[in-house]
């Protein structure tokens, strides 16, 4: 069975705003899709989110489709790392593996500590999945654009950028992200 994770975010807005949509989509398209609910913001930890999703690892397959947005990507990472995981594309959405801190966000900057990655984790990604994408965009309230652009270097993605779309969640209205169909319609 073709099997899709949609991983959310620090906030855990990834779930009702391009979320839903990307799961129909999927699931139109054949996909089991699992959408695991991770504890948000002060709550959020590298331990608890794999606890979570160790329920799940059974469903990874050198077929799956990871579509992960904000902090769930350097989760993805680590996660995909830790156990020795195969996928076949891997979407990152406002994507980032370095560390950096918001103003005046210290249950933000917390997590990131949590959550960070090692250029082993790094590399064991670039050579574990055919195809990956990170979407970036000019606006992005959370992110520094020159670490979504190091991302993708840091990676090996190929960049998709959308202009306006801030970090793509709750804040900036996204309810729906074209251009992740139109990655899985190329690469199926």
């Amino acid at each position: 069975m073709k099997t899709a994770f949609i991983i959310h975010g620090f906030n855990g807005d990834t779930t009702y705003t391009f979320g839903p949509s990307l799961k129909f989509f999927l699931e139109n398209n054949g996909y089991k899709v699992i959408m695991p609910n991770f504890p948000i913001r002060s709550e959020a930890s590298y331990v608890k989110w794999s606890n979570i999703l160790n329920e799940y690892k059974d469903y990874f397959s050198p077929e799956t489709i990871v579509i992960a947005h904000s902090i769930g990507n350097p989760f993805f990472i680590k996660y995909f790392f830790d156990n020795q995981l195969k996928a076949k594309l891997y979407v990152s959405v406002a994507g980032f593996c370095e560390l950096f801190t918001v103003p005046d966000r210290e249950d933000l900057n917390k997590a990131f500590i949590n959550f960070s990655v090692n250029n082993s984790q790094i590399e064991y990604l670039k050579n574990s999945i055919n195809y990956k994408y990170s979407l970036y965009s000019d606006n992005d309230h959370v992110i520094p654009f020159n670490i979504l652009q190091n991302f993708i270097t840091q990676i090996e993605s190929i960049p998709v950028f959308i202009k306006g779309v801030g970090h793509m969640g709750n804040r900036n209205n996204v309810s729906r992200l074209a251009e992740i169909e139109e990655i899985i319609k190329k690469i199926n």
